[in-house]
């Protein structure tokens, strides 16, 4: 659903958010505008089918056609019997008269009432009684082994969250019926054996926290509300408020304060976890927006910045308009096909729904621009750079391209395997880079894609062995992170195979207009390795008719070919190597593959027609460009006068040209490079700029000549990877031509005059939960 704008949400919501409601108003408040939601929870096409519901319903409350299979033989993910719910829900609103796109003839008809009441009596006659059932299922130690009478999961996820949500769901929707006494108390035990549990652990599923923790809040709003307990609604909403607010550990769970949201440990989820926070959010907040429960400024912080930051992380089909998240951002979920609706089908977050939640979040909270290009489904562009310090990740967008890139530090994970989903992903994260310019780059290709060829990921060939065991892990290194200028930036990770250490490199991005050039240096292979060769992955995407086409022209066959080139040009994506040829072996045609094998997705086999190119690494380094929705003849121009000069020397990494330069200054390397102002576009004399870190970091220079002509503003950013320092320094010095410092930032903490006439400057670098993030300084270089 679409407003026609922003403004529109704002005016149809003023009312309620200029005064707040007293405490006992806000009960009742809260209740009409849950019912009122809730009633929406029922996808519109199940309405239709309410008649062949009731009709096929047993005498005993359930229908044939449903999977009831519960205890150890129930599947774990997405527990199929919560069918029998959806269809409750469904009778539930249609009853209720709350949704608008029901007839009204519907409202209050005694056969949904009927048939909701079965299905309630069904479940409650059924339900489990065992506490180990809650979190411990299965477990023949505890006192709910396989064969314990109820129905449950193993999964403590279904106890916890799934089947609370529903029931309470179904039972507020009929709260004022007539319900036996029986059904009433079901309708409060099964979510009310979640929310005694708040402050301790749930089996397996250990404490609640981040998203978790908001769901069960969110099932114990419902709760209160259709038991009329204002101690426990306003328990369940200071509970929920407050993990909507920033956590500052590395690798905790929850909102960070670049916009992310880590769940698991350390794994990127805002297109999962993070999209069911937003969702509670919205919910929470779209009810409580002007009564006492609404959201505080600590809250309305974390929110807005994470609102912010999930904007970044999502790009638009353009064949389909259908925004969706970067693959990156939903950790295991990318082993489903879109047709399971699952979070590789679609953002899941209603941007309308949003906007009303948010109407009265002003000045530095305000999401009006998010949300309007949102609204727009990738109409209206967002461009520039971003770098998510908290997750290792970088965001580069441009009108006609996004690149996204993730990598995994000693802070952050790649990955995981859970409940059968993503068995084969042990290289996703490792220096992922995938690229969007249709939007249908990597659609429905991961059930027959090759796993070993990650997008962007440099690792041994078919190593290691892939399997479910072998798939979350954390980096082993610190110096892992993003420097951005909020229109450029520079990725960095110090690697090592986190499972068998047999690889190590250090990789650096360099995000420019035209994509991002890669340079990977101090390239080693263990001896156990054996013969098996180093690769970087180019690319492993959905392919069409297209042809690949190399500097000698295009790839005639079929099927997987091997050649030495500078360039690859395929479906408008350019690569350009920069000190030694490719070395590419190409595979293009069908390629079959079983969703089922990796995840609980009905869909079985599928084949598909996939690209993949990758090159193989000879030496101890190797730099290449990608460069997204370019033509080939500019690719060709690239080869024979690139725009940017890359740097790999001595241990420090970069590129310059076009009036900038990006840096990154490594562990036990050289802490100064020369970088010719002429080849930096800085003058047209002759000349050298040195540049000079006192400790590893990354830096970005980025200089506009003034109206004078003869000074030259520039901006240093820089960012400390290790995020482990509190100051930082640096210095500049101008050879072959004589220069003097006119102004300094006022971030500065000074300049100092230093030694062979270099200019130093010290920084205070970022703290807490902003350590790593990037900080800027300005200086007026006046040139003679």
């Amino acid at each position: 659903m679409k407003l026609n704008s922003v403004a529109s949400l704002v005016a149809a919501t003023a009312g309620i958010a200029q005064a707040t409601a007293s405490p006992d108003d806000s009960l009742a408040i809260f209740a009409k505008r849950r019912t009122a939601d809730l009633a929406q929870f029922p996808d519109p096409t199940w309405f239709s089918k309410i008649d062949s519901w009731l009709s096929s319903q047993k005498d005993d409350g359930t229908w044939s056609d449903v999977n009831y299979l519960s205890g150890c033989a129930a599947q774990r993910a997405n527990w199929p019997i919560q069918e029998h719910w959806n269809r409750l829900i469904t009778l539930g609103a249609a009853w209720s008269g709350a949704n608008p796109a029901v007839s009204s003839s519907r409202a209050k008809d005694p056969k949904l009432l009927a048939a909701v009441q079965k299905g309630l009596d069904y479940w409650f006659s059924h339900d489990y009684t065992p506490a180990d059932c809650m979190g411990d299922g299965g477990d023949a130690t505890k006192g709910c082994p396989c064969g314990t009478p109820g129905l449950w999961n193993t999964n403590w996820y279904d106890q916890a969250i799934l089947i609370p949500q529903l029931c309470s769901t179904a039972c507020l929707l009929v709260k004022d019926a007539n319900l036996t006494e029986t059904q009433r108390a079901g309708c409060e035990r099964i979510p009310y054996r979640a929310y005694a549990l708040r402050d301790g652990t749930y089996g397996t599923g250990g404490r609640m926290t981040g998203a978790n923790m908001v769901l069960v809040m969110q099932n114990s709003v419902t709760l209160a509300l259709f038991t009329d307990n204002s101690t426990i609604l306003a328990d369940s909403m200071t509970r929920a408020m407050s993990v909507m607010t920033f956590v500052d550990t590395p690798g905790q769970d929850g909102i960070h304060r670049d916009g992310t949201f880590l769940q698991h440990d350390g794994i990127l989820y805002n297109g999962n976890y993070g999209k069911d926070l937003l969702n509670a959010f919205i919910q929470l907040e779209g009810e409580a927006i002007g009564t006492s429960f609404a959201a505080n400024n600590d809250t309305r912080a974390a929110m807005s910045t994470y609102v912010k930051g999930d904007e970044w992380l999502i790009y638009t089909d353009s064949q389909t308009r259908t925004e969706h998240w970067d693959f990156n951002a939903i950790g295991r979920f990318v082993s489903f096909p879109t047709v399971d609706l699952q979070a590789s089908a679609d953002i899941n977050f209603n941007v309308s729904k949003l906007a009303a939640a948010t109407a009265d979040f002003k000045g530095s909270y305000a999401v009006n621009d998010t949300i309007r290009r949102l609204l727009s489904n990738g109409t209206e562009k967002l461009t520039g750079n971003r770098g998510f310090w908290a997750s290792d990740y970088m965001v580069h967008r441009r009108s006609n391209f996004m690149l996204t890139n993730k990598m995994i530090s000693t802070r952050s994970a790649n990955s995981e395997s859970v409940n059968g989903a993503n068995p084969y992903a042990y290289h996703m994260g490792h220096g992922t880079l995938y690229s969007y310019v249709k939007g249908n780059e990597y659609k429905d290709i991961m059930g027959a894609w090759d796993w070993n060829l990650v997008p962007g990921t440099t690792t041994l060939l078919n190593q290691p062995k892939l399997q479910a065991s072998q798939v979350k892990y954390h980096g082993l290194k610190d110096f892992v992170g993003v420097v951005s200028d909020g229109t450029f930036g520079a990725a960095v990770e110090d690697y090592i195979d986190p499972l068998t250490q047999n690889l190590s490199y250090r990789k650096s991005w360099f995000y420019v207009d035209e994509g991002v050039i890669v340079i990977t240096t101090n390239i080693k292979k263990n001896t156990t390795a054996g013969n098996v060769p180093v690769i970087t992955v180019l690319d492993n995407r959905a392919a069409d008719s297209s042809r690949a086409l190399v500097k000698s022209g295009f790839i005639a066959q079929l099927g997987e070919q091997h050649l030495a080139t500078d360039t690859l040009y395929y479906r408008n994506n350019g690569y350009l190597a920069y000190d030694h040829p490719f070395q590419l072996t190409l595979s293009q045609g069908k390629r079959s593959g079983n969703w089922s094998e990796i995840s609980t997705s009905t869909q079985g086999m599928e084949t598909v027609d996939i690209f993949s190119a990758y090159t193989t690494i000879k030496g101890d380094s190797f730099t290449y460009g990608f460069f997204p929705s370019i033509s080939s003849l500019k690719l060709l121009k690239e080869l024979a006068n690139p725009t940017w000069k890359p740097i790999n020397k001595n241990g420090v990494s970069g590129v310059y040209g076009k009036g900038r330069a990006s840096l990154s200054f490594w562990p036990g390397g050289a802490k100064s490079v020369k970088l010719d102002l002429r080849e930096l576009g800085w003058s047209n004399k002759a000349g050298t700029l040195t540049f000079t870190s006192d400790q590893p970091a990354l830096y970005l220079l980025s200089a506009q000549k003034k109206k004078d002509k003869k000074s030259v503003r520039l901006v240093v950013t820089l960012a400390d990877p290790t995020q482990k320092l509190a100051v930082a320094s640096y210095s500049i010095k101008i050879s072959g031509q004589r220069y003097k410092v006119r102004e300094v930032d006022e971030k500065s903490e000074g300049h100092e005059k230093r030694g062979g006439g270099s200019i130093g400057f010290g920084v205070k670098l970022p703290t807490g939960g902003l350590a790593g993030s990037s900080v800027s300084e300005e200086v007026i270089l006046e040139l003679n």
